[in-house]
């Protein structure tokens, strides 16, 4: 994933580089100090995702994304600020944005909106030709039929990260190891991890261990057939 920060403070947005260079998925970050400079780093590269705040001396974050709209630049955006207000959080769920942090928010909270987005990301780009199925686990329409619900999480755990999980394992069927369902989702094993042990808890998955001659167990994993 390649993402353009959008911030005038400069601490500010050094802190959101280095808290995005810890996701494994984050390939490249750049910052741009106002709308304007945006502007062109978005002609001339490509970006997966903006971070974007709302107060600049030289103009708004949410007039920002309305040029991105106009000019058709597919790139999702994330409004990260201190501003709560409805008029801007209104308008910017208007645009399209994809989540909004408010200032001050901890890692944990960024790293649940990087993951959906990249979730989202990898969906559609894996999915080539939609039917319903790959459609509903882009646009999260199957919660009604998961045997979780968001307020069953571990805390720090995203549900879209869970339904995106829940949804490649419903596909496959031999078992799998974390960093298989890693590779294919575009995420690093300890996070499939933490997905698939809660998985495990609520009894949703078959889990074998395989020894070797050395070392600890590999774990593969099965969603349980009914019965």
């Amino acid at each position: 994933m390649n993402i353009l920060i959008v911030e005038d403070d400069p601490m500010v947005g050094q802190i959101n580089m280095k808290f995005a260079r810890k996701l494994p998925f984050v390939m490249d970050c750049d910052i741009a100090i106002d709308p304007e400079e945006a502007k062109k780093m978005l002609i001339e590269n490509s970006y997966d995702l903006l971070l974007l705040d709302v107060y600049f001396p030289s103009g708004r974050g949410p007039d920002l994304l309305q040029w991105i709209r106009n000019e058709a630049i597919a790139i999702q955006v994330i409004f990260i600020t201190a501003d709560n207000s409805q008029e801007t959080v209104e308008r910017a769920t208007h645009l399209g944005a994809l989540d909004y942090l408010v200032k001050p928010f901890t890692f944990e909270r960024f790293s649940i909106a990087l993951e959906e987005a990249q979730n989202i990301l990898h969906s559609i780009s894996s999915s080539g030709e939609f039917n319903q199925e790959s459609l509903d686990r882009v646009f999260q329409r199957d919660s009604e039929h998961s045997p979780v619900q968001n307020n069953d999480l571990d805390k720090g755990m995203s549900y879209k990260t869970y339904e995106m999980v829940r949804g490649e394992i419903s596909l496959m069927t031999d078992f799998f190891t974390a960093e298989e369902m890693g590779e294919k989702l575009g995420m690093a094993r300890v996070t499939i991890r933490r997905y698939l042990d809660f998985m495990e808890k609520q009894d949703l998955l078959d889990v074998s261990l395989q020894y070797g001659k050395v070392g600890r167990p590999q774990h593969y994993y099965r969603l349980k057939r009914k019965k």
